[in-house]
């Protein structure tokens, strides 16, 4: 039965990654909440449905994600990083310094950086051109 979960749990998290992929940010949560109740271990998991809460807007329940991802695997480096970024768009500078401490020290992915900034990237331009014209 165990093994039936999990081959369960692998297809929903398939699934939830094409569904982010796509943009469907609602059917991603649903389907990495049924990977997490077949499998509440999956760290992974967690991890993406905070992404796809961050990305909705709803920044603490991607911070409970992104902190239950990093007590099931303490060097996740990345939900440190995420956690970093939406506890400083929360204001919560002191915790997102010390998640992008830790990040940095467990070797935070540079793919994931990365593609953050590229995702940025026309929100920074825009930033800077503003700032160009004072």
């Amino acid at each position: 039965m165990q093994e039936r979960n999990q081959e369960l749990a692998n297809k929903y998290y398939a699934r939830g990654i094409t569904a982010s992929e796509k943009g469907e940010v609602e059917l991603a949560i649903e389907d990495y909440t049924e990977v997490i109740k077949l499998n509440p271990d999956f760290a992974q998991a967690y991890y993406q449905r905070g992404l796809a809460y961050a990305q909705k807007g709803e920044i603490k329940l991607a911070i409970a994600d992104y902190t239950k991802a990093i007590e099931l695997k303490s060097d996740y480096a990345d939900a440190y990083y995420c956690r970093s970024k939406a506890w400083l768009h929360l204001g919560e500078e002191e915790k997102a310094k010390l998640d992008m401490k830790v990040a940095s020290n467990i070797g935070i992915n540079i793919n994931t950086a990365l593609n953050e900034t590229l995702r940025n990237y026309d929100r920074a331009w825009k930033t800077l051109g503003n700032i160009s014209d004072i």
